[in-house]
C-alpha cells in the first residue's frame, strides 16, 4: 500500500521547492460565510519570496468581476493573475465565433457573457450549449438536453462539481448537468477544473509574468476537493496540497501530494 500524503504545517516548509502556486478559492481562501486572512498572508508571503500566485477558479463569473467579489469579501489581491472556468469559457465562444447559445444556469451567471456579441437564445435556436450551473428550476431539462443532442451541439461546462452539502442543504452544480448530458451521449467541454484547458490557461499566464516556461514540477496545486484540485494538479505533473479534513485521495502519486488543514505560511 502506497504511503499516506504527507502532512505540513505551513506553507513556508514547502515554499522554497516552487515557483508557482496555482490556488483555488472557495475552501482556501473563504468559505462563503468565513474569509480566511491567514490564506491570503500565506499567499503574499509565498510572492514576497519571488514565487507567482494565479488564483484557478471554476465560478461562472470572468476574472475581472472575480476579483471585485474578493474584494468585496476583503480579500486583498495577493495573488498575480487570476483565472475561471468562465474565462476559458468566453475564449473558446470567441474564437468559434459563436453568437447564439442556450444558457443553462441561474440567470445571475449570465455575466460570463457580458460585453460579448453572444445572445442567449432557446435550444433550438443556438450554436452552443453553455452549463454554469444547475438551474434554479429542472423542469424540461431533460427536454433541453435531448434537443441540444439530436442537434449534435457540444455543452461548455465552466463548474465540472456535481454536488457539495453544506448542512443539511445539498447544492447542485453544472457537473450533474454534463453528466447527463454525457449519458445521452452528448459532447461535454470542461472549461474548468480539472480540465486541461483551464490549467493550461493558468499556466500559460504565470510563464508570462515570469518571462520564461515553467516545468511541471516547479508548479504547487492548491485546492480543497479532490476531485478537482488535487486530481486537476497531479494529471498535469504538478505538486498538489490539499486543504482541509476531506478524505485524501489514493496516494500513489504521495510523493507530490501533501495535506494541510488550512492554508498557513
Amino acid at each position: 500500500m502506497a504511503d499516506a500524503p504527507a502532512a505540513r504545517t505551513s506553507l513556508s516548509r514547502l515554499a522554497e521547492s516552487y515557483a508557482v502556486i496555482l490556488c483555488d478559492v472557495f475552501g482556501v481562501l473563504h468559505d462563503a460565510t468565513r474569509v480566511f486572512p491567514a490564506a491570503t498572508a500565506a499567499l503574499a508571503a509565498f510572492r514576497a519570496g519571488g514565487g507567482t500566485v494565479i488564483l484557478v477558479s471554476n465560478a461562472a463569473e470572468p476574472g475581472a468581476h472575480l476579483s471585485e467579489l474578493l474584494r468585496a469579501r476583503g480579500i486583498p489581491d495577493t495573488y498575480d493573475d487570476l483565472v475561471t472556468g468562465a474565462d476559458v469559457a468566453r475564449s473558446l465562444l470567441d474564437a468559434a465565433g459563436v453568437r447564439c447559445v442556450h444558457h443553462i444556469g441561474p440567470g445571475r451567471d449570465r455575466v460570463l457573457f457580458e460585453g460579448m456579441p453572444v445572445t442567449p437564445v432557446p435550444v433550438d435556436a443556438a450554436e452552443q450549449i453553455v452549463c454554469t450551473g444547475y438551474p434554479d428550476c429542472d423542469d424540461g431539462l431533460d427536454a433541453t438536453l435531448e434537443a441540444a443532442f439530436r442537434r449534435g451541439l457540444p455543452l461548455l461546462c465552466t463548474n465540472p462539481d456535481t454536488s457539495l452539502t453544506v448542512g443539511a442543504t445539498r447544492l447542485r452544480f453544472a457537473g450533474l448537468v454534463a453528466e447527463r448530458y454525457r449519458a445521452r451521449g452528448g459532447i461535454v467541454v470542461e472549461t474548468g477544473k480539472p480540465g486541461a484547458l483551464i490549467y493550461c490557461r493558468a499556466l500559460d499566464k504565470a510563464e508570462r509574468l515570469r518571462g520564461r516556461s515553467i516545468e511541471p514540477a516547479r508548479v504547487l496545486g492548491i485546492g480543497d476537493t479532490v476531485a478537482l484540485d488535487v486530481a486537476g494538479a497531479l494529471s498535469h505533473g504538478f505538486a498538489a496540497l490539499q486543504i482541509g479534513a476531506a478524505p485524501p485521495p489514493p496516494a500513489d502519486a504521495s510523493a507530490r501530494l501533501y495535506r494541510m488543514p488550512a492554508l498557513v505560511w
